[in-house]
C-alpha cells in the first residue's frame, strides 16, 4: 500500500509539473503571437516650419507719439531718394490702397509711408539695374521698430529695364 501511495504522489507531482509547464508554455506562446511590436521613434531632425520665423507685429495705434519713430529718423533711412511725401498711418490704410495684406501685421499697426523719386539709374542690392531714370519709390516702415515692410518701385514708361 505504501508503494501505491508513493506512486500516486509521484504521478500527482509529475502531473502537476507537466500542467504548470504546459500552461506556462501556452501563455507565453499566446503572448508572443498576439503581442504588438514595440515601435521606437527615431530622433529625426524636423524642419523648422517657415512660419515660425515670421515676426508678428501686433496693433500699436494706442501708443503715444513719443514711442514712435520721428519723421526725421524715417527720412534718414530713405536718404537716397528725394522725398515727396511722408505719412504716418495705420497698416490697414496702406493695405487697403495697395491690396498688399500680410497676416503677420495687425491692421492697427502704425506705419510710415515714404514716397519719393530717385534721379538717375536705380540699382538693386545685387547690382541689377531696374530703372534707368526717375524711379518712384514707395517704402513702408514700421513706426515703432523701424523695420521695413516692403518697397515698391515704379518706372516711367521707356525707363524700365526688362530682364526676361
Amino acid at each position: 500500500m505504501k508503494r501505491i501511495c508513493t506512486t500516486v504522489n509521484i504521478f500527482t507531482i509529475t502531473s502537476l509539473s507537466a500542467f504548470i509547464f504546459a500552461s506556462t508554455t501556452n501563455l507565453l506562446l499566446v503572448q508572443t503571437v498576439t503581442a504588438q511590436p514595440v515601435q521606437t521613434k527615431k530622433q529625426v531632425n524636423q524642419p523648422i516650419p517657415f512660419n515660425s520665423r515670421v515676426r508678428i507685429y501686433p496693433a500699436n495705434n494706442s501708443l503715444p507719439a513719443s514711442r514712435l519713430m520721428t519723421i526725421e529718423s524715417v527720412i534718414k533711412k530713405s536718404s537716397k531718394m528725394q522725398i515727396t511725401e511722408a505719412k504716418l498711418t495705420t497698416y490697414n490704410e496702406f493695405a487697403a490702397k495697395t491690396g498688399l495684406y500680410k497676416s503677420s501685421i495687425s491692421n492697427n499697426r502704425m506705419v510710415w509711408i515714404i514716397t519719393g523719386f530717385v534721379q538717375g539709374e536705380l540699382r538693386m542690392s545685387k547690382g541689377r539695374s531696374v530703372c534707368t531714370d526717375n524711379a518712384k519709390l514707395v517704402e513702408v516702415t514700421d513706426a515703432e521698430t523701424g523695420d521695413s515692410f516692403g518697397r515698391s518701385i515704379y518706372c516711367p514708361p521707356n525707363n524700365q529695364i526688362n530682364f526676361m
